[in-house]
């Protein structure tokens, strides 16, 4: 690289802000002259040039007026209202101080179309945001503001600190910003990386792949040109490394929203921008109309499996923020209730998604939507919600997860009494499961959700009585449906009904206690048949064969419990 940049500066009030840099002098002053032709007070180009004793010295090559008063808006600060604390400037470029910056400084990234990894491992991207008008110094203020506040110490000491760890930062980057590094062309992330530590440089190997892959991102200004760069990247499953950048890198582009909007395609209204950041969240994402499905096909694998960790637990995140905003879901009076898709598709047999931080969202806006505030704000959200889930086994594994929060802790006799209400009515499991669902996928249900209970944070009185119910709704439904006796078909032979009868028992779709109980109860009495043994296997004719199907029962017994 060229020891010669030269920035594009356009003026804003009394100040230049860096509008782009390049390495050729013909490029830059082409840039320039096409900025005059929108609205721009006026437009500078400086070469800025790099001595051998590394300091930087500047000359103005050009400078015109545009047509502009200058009066365009300035790019500001979004509203935080915590931030991580940062010592160093590696804590800057973790998960946690990369998503706050990537909301704090939203409006500049959306307008730059940049990622706070390509600000961070650039130092011409970095160098232009600091130089930005008074953004910078405004963000380090508010953080610092943050940071004493949480920790009780001094304003000028936290800011300071902020200071000296984005100085180093940018030590960093404007080190290796002349270094050539490898270009992402036809090569996999780890091969990048593998070539990078060939090279043996000072610089720790993985920063520097960062710094490679940022050049590549910042060239395309596109979010979803961006995405599409970096799922292109295979990496070597054993590279953990390598898929922690990319990690890192879909992160950041999806913590934009105009780059969510441009993935997904445009909603009809904030609940179903909601759902489609579930379904993206779970790996079933299927976008509007204008959506990027191609880029959706790459990624949907990449969430389901749970490749992407990082981005997954951003989304989430971010869709705490979103459930726990002022804004309303729709904007129509008759329109369909959007809390149904976003409840149906949170809240399964394992709880919440997201857990605790998701529970009390939820309960926020169930709090919202009744209009309610004050300390019983929580417990009436949760009201609230409970009233919109359909089935019973819903409403439970829901309160469930509100109990392991304990974010209604002080008024567990009303949630105690909101569960009650969900095992009240256990005839026919008709209300308790799903109205669609199979005889045996409703005794799982039934089976998973006192598993759950047993799991929970619930005193164990409370426990017992709940999972009374469960049992004995259960144990009322075999009765019904004459479950064992179906399975206990006369017209097989007693060793294909024996065996059927013990792997019900153990298949996990029963409740310790009187289900249980009943299907043991016909498992023993054909043990203690008069010459079962001999029963069980008079059809075979082989003595071996016959000895090996005694065992193989009896070590199924066993197994089973019995």
């Amino acid at each position: 690289m060229s020891d010669k940049t030269f920035e594009v500066r356009v003026q804003r009030g009394d100040r230049w802000i860096i509008h782009s840099t390049f390495d050729v002098e013909r490029e830059a002053l082409s840039e320039a002259e096409k900025l005059l032709k929108t609205k721009v007070s006026a437009v500078r180009v400086v070469r800025d040039w790099e001595r051998a004793d590394g300091r930087h010295v500047e000359k103005v090559i050009l400078e015109k007026a545009g047509s502009s008063d200058g009066d365009d808006q300035d790019v500001r600060i979004s509203h935080i209202d915590d931030a991580p604390l940062c010592d160093s400037d590696n804590d800057l470029i973790q998960f946690e101080s990369r998503a706050t910056i990537n909301r704090l400084l939203r409006k500049y990234f959306d307008h730059e179309i940049l990622t706070p990894s390509e600000v961070m491992y650039n130092y011409q991207n970095l160098r232009k945001l600091m130089f930005h008008d008074t953004l910078m110094p405004t963000a380090v203020d508010k953080v610092a503001g943050i940071h004493a506040r949480a920790t009780g110490g001094d304003y000028m000491a936290a800011m300071d600190k902020l200071h000296e760890a984005i100085d180093q930062l940018a030590a960093r980057a404007r080190e290796v910003e002349k270094v050539d590094l490898p270009a992402f062309e036809d090569v996999t992330i780890s091969q990048v990386r593998d070539e990078i530590g060939n090279l043996r440089l000072a610089e720790d190997t993985d920063f520097l792949t960062m710094v490679a892959l940022t050049r590549a991102l910042s060239a395309n200004r596109s979010w979803v040109g961006k995405l599409d760069l970096v799922l292109q990247l295979k990496g070597d499953e054993k590279d953990d490394a390598a898929r922690q950048i990319l990690d890192d890198v879909v992160t950041d582009i999806l913590g934009s929203p105009v780059a969510l909007k441009e993935l997904l395609g445009s909603s009809s209204s904030f609940g179903e921008a909601i759902i489609l950041h579930i379904d993206l969240a779970m790996g079933r994402a299927r976008g509007n109309p204008g959506a990027a499905d191609d880029i959706l096909e790459l990624l949907n694998p990449l969430f389901g499996a749970g490749l992407l960790a990082g981005a997954q637990n951003a989304m989430f995140d971010y869709i705490v923020r979103e459930l726990r905003s002022p804004n309303t879901l729709t904007n129509r009076e008759n329109a369909p209730d959007p809390m149904v898709g976003i409840l149906d598709r949170l809240i399964s047999e394992k709880g919440v998604s997201y857990d605790g931080p998701m529970v009390a969202a939820l309960a926020e806006r169930g709090a919202r939507i009744r209009n309610i505030g004050g300390p019983r704000a929580l417990i009436e959200g949760v009201a609230e919600i409970t009233e919109r889930l359909r089935a019973n086994w819903r409403k439970m594994s829901w309160l469930l997860a509100v109990a392991n929060s304990g974010i209604v802790e002080s008024y567990g006799d009303e949630l105690f009494k909101l569960l009650l209400g969900t095992v009240k009515d256990m005839q026919g499991l008709r209300a308790f499961c799903d109205s669609d669902a199979k005889p045996r996928a409703k005794m799982v249900t039934v089976s998973a959700m006192n598993q759950a209970l047993l799991d929970s944070e619930l005193p164990n009185k409370q426990k017992q009585r709940i999972g009374r119910m469960l049992d004995e709704g259960l144990a009322d439904y075999l009765v019904r449906e004459k479950v064992i006796e179906r399975i206990d078909n006369p017209s097989l032979h007693l060793r294909k009904r024996a065996y059927m009868l013990v792997q019900f028992c153990s298949s996990g779709v029963l409740i310790e206690g009187k289900s249980a109980s009943m299907a043991r109860k016909r498992v023993v009495g054909y043990l203690k048949q008069p010459n079962f043994t001999d029963k069980l296997v008079d059809d075979i004719k082989d003595i071996t064969a016959k000895e090996g199907t005694i065992r193989d029962f009896y070590a199924l017994l066993q197994r089973s419990g019995f």
